[in-house]
């Protein structure tokens, strides 16, 4: 017996969310480059505490995101391929910011 639902290949939904998920990879990254938030002298210590949980937990997030999604694109495709689209200007720009002000 075959479960005729199976997909039988990848959507470019499907491609979309792998780039969403992309950055998972480089969270080593995130968790090496963290401390250094510390040496800005221009952060307070709440900016540094929101920068360094947003670099520790963001691959949860997007998991987390991605996931909803994907469940939400086999109902409502249009509104899966905004959400996803919108999830993702949101993070990067969240990600922008630490960048340019956390690490300057």
């Amino acid at each position: 017996m075959r479960n005729q639902n199976l997909p039988s290949g990848f959507s470019p939904f499907t491609w979309a969310i792998a780039g969403f998920c992309l950055p998972i990879l480089l969270w080593p990254l995130a968790l090496l480059i963290s401390p250094n938030l510390l040496n800005n002298p221009n952060l307070s210590d709440n900016q540094i505490t929101a920068m360094s949980v947003f670099l520790w937990g963001y691959p949860f997030v997007l998991g987390i995101v991605a996931r909803i999604f994907y469940k939400l694109h086999q109902r409502r495709p249009a509104l899966a391929r905004k959400g996803l689209a919108l999830s993702a200007v949101i993070f990067y720009g969240v990600l922008y910011y630490v960048a340019t002000v956390g690490f300057n």
